[in-house]
């Protein structure tokens, strides 16, 4: 009987590459009733099941072909692949290390293992996993895609874009290449063509009877073009691609939450409180609830008054924002913000002469963002330390070359955690991200030395203590102020009124102060 095998094998194998997968696994089953060790078929109808995504079957079937041949480095491959989609990355790394140990030259174990490593959050070790595939096979436009959303991930988007451009060069309709680029273009702020770029992938989508192929993910581009189309001040065709995405995926809580952003700009408050509860009932209904998203999300009906009020922004928030802000943060406050929140307290510490007579031995720019304050901080203090929560503000800091130390935290996390004592602590427009302050002054007092200067400025609250505004931003009342410097033994040594900045239209009033520890 075992003559038969070649011929069954044969049949099978032209079954399955005509895509007949049970016709092919009828064929193979035929082969094992005669050899229940022979390894194609073993091997085959593995991957028939992970085809299928039967992945422990797939697993069975792999793990009995390595038993009967365990030097057959595409078997390995394979079994990584099926434990790369059940999420087993470290599995499957293992699994392709196998497999290049048997045959160093393939490509296909090159590139499979970069996007385990990609998993693992190894980037570097995964660009040279993709780069050694495409030494090995030029024209692999998977390769180029993987190694530019490997890139993605590291923040370099024009690397990204050439290995998307090269995808596409080698498959003309690579959907996924795309968007992909077309996600690297927006993140370089290049809208005009990130919009051109989503477009064309959705034009790939479409099947021939003109129905979208994959809802998940044509919901995702639809989003994204709704968001460039925010940057574009597009607002209809904005909410117009939300809407799309909200159709295609009912519970996409990041399209409802952008499109509540531009209702809320256009002053449509009904509409943003639809939009911002439909997106926290969304969050909810997910099998794994994002928190950091339903905080966000409770802080913004929260600004409009559907929620309570919390005592600080959710940080995830605050780094959110800041991230995609540090590129153009400085032209943006500067040129159409009319910020001038770091120059008034510079003139506050100088009219009170900090600094002049005697270098401070250390000064902390706490929410030091992309550094404004970092230069005039370095001219009357031995030592500066920044801290921020957002890594692409500190990348911009750290260009200036003022500070002396740079921290990634939470501003409350970092005083908490910190022994030595400053001689100045500065916060300017950090304190509108903080609801209840009273936490910050006991920390502020324990990282004082005696006689040490905070200086800080808030927007200013004409009724209630702490009020969250429609703008997301805390404003503080001058009496709150007073009252928890008293409690936490400071003196107040300077206190003005002063046009801080501009939102919108409206000129918001920013309150200065300087605090000496008693």
């Amino acid at each position: 009987m075992s003559h038969h095998i070649p011929t069954l094998l044969q049949q099978a194998i032209i079954k399955h590459q005509q895509g007949f997968l049970q016709q092919a696994e009828d064929l193979y089953v035929q082969v094992l009733q005669i050899d229940a060790q022979q390894f194609d078929a073993l091997h085959m109808i593995g991957l028939i099941a992970k085809q299928r995504g039967d992945t422990q079957t797939a697993l069975n079937f792999f793990a009995k072909a390595i038993q009967s041949n365990p030097r057959d480095a595409k078997v390995h491959c394979n079994l990584g692949a099926t434990f790369q989609q059940i999420g087993n990355s470290k599995q499957a790394l293992a699994c392709y290390d196998l497999a290049l140990s048997i045959n160093a030259d393939y490509a296909l174990a090159w590139n499979n293992r970069g996007n385990s490593l990609r998993s693992l959050e190894r980037y570097p070790e995964a660009l040279e996993s993709f780069t050694k595939a495409l030494e090995l096979q030029i024209n692999y436009p998977e390769a180029f895609l993987n190694r530019g959303i490997c890139l993605q991930a590291l923040e370099q988007h024009s690397q990204a874009i050439q290995d998307f451009d090269d995808a596409l060069k080698l498959k003309h309709n690579y959907i996924e290449a795309e968007f992909a680029r077309a996600f690297s273009l927006q993140q370089l702020r290049l809208y005009d063509q990130a919009y051109a770029a989503y477009t064309r992938a959705l034009e790939l989508t479409l099947t021939a009877d003109g129905r979208h192929t994959n809802p998940e993910k044509i919901a995702a581009m639809y989003c994204n073009r709704g968001m460039v189309s925010t940057k574009l001040q597009r607002d209809i065709a904005a909410l117009e691609d939300f809407q799309h995405a909200i159709c295609l995926r009912p519970q996409f809580a990041k399209a409802y939450l952008h499109a509540a952003h531009v209702y809320q700009r256009l002053q449509q408050k009904e509409a943003a409180l639809e939009h911002y509860q439909a997106a926290l009932a969304a969050t909810h209904s997910q099998g794994q609830p994002d928190e950091s998203l339903q905080q966000q999300v409770t802080y913004h009906l929260a600004a409009l008054g559907a929620a309570p009020t919390p005592a600080a922004a959710p940080a995830s928030y605050v780094k959110e924002l800041f991230d995609q802000y540090a590129d153009h943060f400085d032209t943006h406050l500067q040129e159409q913000l009319a910020y001038q929140v770091p120059q008034l307290l510079q003139a506050a510490l100088q009219d009170l002469r900090i600094g002049q007579n005697r270098l401070l031995s250390h000064a902390i720019d706490l929410g030091c963002g992309t550094g404004l304050c970092g230069d005039f901080l370095a001219a009357i203090a031995t030592r500066v330390t920044g801290v921020d929560l957002s890594e692409n503000m500190l990348a911009k800091a750290r260009a200036r070359a003022v500070y002396d130390d740079l921290v990634c935290d939470d501003i409350l996390h970092y005083l908490a955690q910190q022994s030595n004592t400053a001689d100045l602590l500065i916060a300017a427009d950090v304190l509108v991200y903080l609801g209840d302050l009273e936490r910050l002054f006991a920390l502020f007092h324990d990282r004082l030395q005696a006689g040490g200067y905070v200086a800080f400025s808030v927007e200013e609250s004409d009724s209630a203590e702490i009020c969250l505004q429609a703008s997301q931003r805390y404003a503080h009342s001058a009496p709150y102020l007073t009252r928890l410097a008293d409690q936490y033994g400071f003196n107040i040594s300077h206190c003005s009124r002063h046009f801080g900045r501009r939102d919108g239209q409206q000129n918001l009033t920013s309150l200065i102060l300087v605090l000496q520890k008693n």
